[in-house]
């Protein structure tokens, strides 16, 4: 577990509020359990817990928070799962640097479930000639970039899902 106050260090104290209105856990490392004037060494905690808890929920309110599913930032770097789709696009910057901790960087290069198969060539096709499209006019290739651009365009006529066309035949898309 992550230290709920700072979000670096590990957090070796677990502090647990019940009442009538449930129950609250607060996770801290050593460092903010000393600093807001915890200590382990005589077994008996010094401070008021409201006072801690007031200080977690006002660290929560500056936080990100979906408005589809009321996730926040904490609790996508606390239990590594998003609540909704729409947590992605909210949380895209928290995502990549929780990835990067971990040494992932790049695209996702895995399997795909086999009825995305034909969607995603699509996809990564229209990329990649936009791509050699961009390259063929920066290098003054004319001929290249027009062969390019009408395949665009045919890949552009086609449903997802589809064959890609040959721009050398008919242009038309076969099923």
């Amino acid at each position: 577990m992550i230290c709920d106050i700072c979000g670096v260090r590990d957090a070796m104290m677990v502090v647990q509020q019940v009442s009538t209105s449930g129950q609250k856990e607060v996770h801290l490392c050593l460092q903010c359990a000393a600093q807001r004037g915890l200590s382990t060494s005589n077994g008996k905690i010094e401070m008021s817990l409201a006072g801690l808890f007031d200080s977690i929920a006002k660290l929560r309110k500056n936080q990100r928070q979906c408005p589809v599913c009321g996730t926040n930032e904490g609790d996508v770097e606390k239990i590594q799962r998003l609540g909704c789709p729409e947590c992605y696009n909210i949380f895209a910057p928290k995502l990549k640097s929780l990835l990067e901790k971990r040494g992932i960087t790049g695209s996702y290069t895995g399997s795909l479930p086999e009825r995305l198969t034909g969607s995603n060539s699509v996809l990564v096709d229209r990329m990649q000639l936009k791509k050699k499209l961009e390259q063929s006019v920066a290098q003054e290739e004319y001929e290249k970039a027009a062969l390019y651009r009408d395949r665009l365009k045919a890949l552009d006529k086609c449903a997802v899902g589809t064959e890609i066309p040959d721009t050398r035949s008919s242009g038309e898309c076969s099923v």
